[in-house]
């Protein structure tokens, strides 16, 4: 009888896995379960405050918590000018200023697409049949189960991604296309979650649950956007620089944005739910 019950359920775990569909195209799976959001590190010597930056380090990132969240894929890419001319042609939506017509330049069709606000991006993500992730999820999507610092592990490294590298050249190499710098993948897969552009999630810049920062950073309903850019972040001492970049690359560093800006260094990346059972073998049925 026991060996009966074993067997079956083996039989149902093989069927369950062969039913699992492989994540859409363009995207990678990030499996249910738990993960370390944010931090509770502290600035205690204000090296923040005293280059002249808006925030201690740590600030709006804090308590640290471990959140679980269910299945769901997310762009393995940001979305690219030339995903984003398809979506401009179908739907008449505005383009990008930086392309100066209704076509981008040549030459940039996989380089991210910049300068959309946040409900461009919101626009495109809906008629993708997509959604904008949450903060939650393009954390967990860029740190993995591990408590990485960074997408590719603990250690900060100019190698593993598209950032301006000198205090001097503000820009760095510029837009590189997607793709450009796999050793920094995300243990999920994910590339250029750090450098290129920054991305619009879907959360307002708010508190975190227990956070202390005084609540009236908080104000003037912002966005988030996450990962950092390849510009540069200002003329400080090469070794001021080089830690400054370190600590804003991290997977819990928070940039915060007016929904309606249109940054050179800013674009974003698609999310997806992952169907239940429910909906893989049911609904489909019903849609026939």
């Amino acid at each position: 009888m026991l060996f009966r019950k074993f067997l079956i359920f083996l039989i149902g775990a093989a069927l369950l896995t062969a039913c699992d569909p492989p994540p859409p195209e363009g995207m990678v799976l990030v499996p249910a379960g738990h993960f370390l959001m944010g931090t509770d590190e502290y600035d205690d010597e204000g090296h923040a405050l005293s280059l002249g930056l808006d925030k201690p380090w740590f600030a709006d990132e804090s308590p640290q918590r471990r959140l679980h969240l269910p299945d769901f894929y997310i762009d393995k890419y940001e979305v690219t000018n030339r995903q984003y001319y398809i979506f401009t042609q179908a739907t008449d939506h505005r383009t990008p200023r930086s392309w100066r017509g209704p076509k981008y330049p040549e030459g940039w069709d996989n380089l991210p697409v910049n300068e959309v606000t946040f409900y461009d991006a919101n626009d495109y993500a809906k008629w993708a049949g997509k959604r904008l992730p949450s903060e939650q999820e393009w954390e967990k999507a860029a740190r993995g189960p591990n408590d990485f610092r960074y997408p590719w592990g603990i250690a900060f490294d100019f190698e593993k991604a598209n950032l301006s590298r000198s205090p001097t050249s503000k820009r760095g190499q510029g837009l590189q296309p997607v793709g450009s710098y796999p050793q920094g993948a995300s243990p999920y897969g994910a590339e250029d979650m750090i450098g290129n552009v920054w991305e619009w999630v879907w959360d307002y810049y708010e508190p975190y649950p227990d956070n202390i920062w005084q609540a009236e950073h908080y104000k003037g309903k912002k966005v988030v956007v996450r990962g950092m850019s390849y510009l540069g972040i200002g003329h400080f001492p090469k070794k001021a620089y080089s830690k400054v970049m370190a600590l804003k690359a991290r997977v819990s560093y928070r940039q915060k944005l007016h929904p309606v800006r249109r940054a050179i260094d800013v674009g974003f990346r698609c999310a997806q739910d992952k169907p239940t059972l429910y909906e893989r073998f049911f609904e489909k049925k019903d849609s026939k």
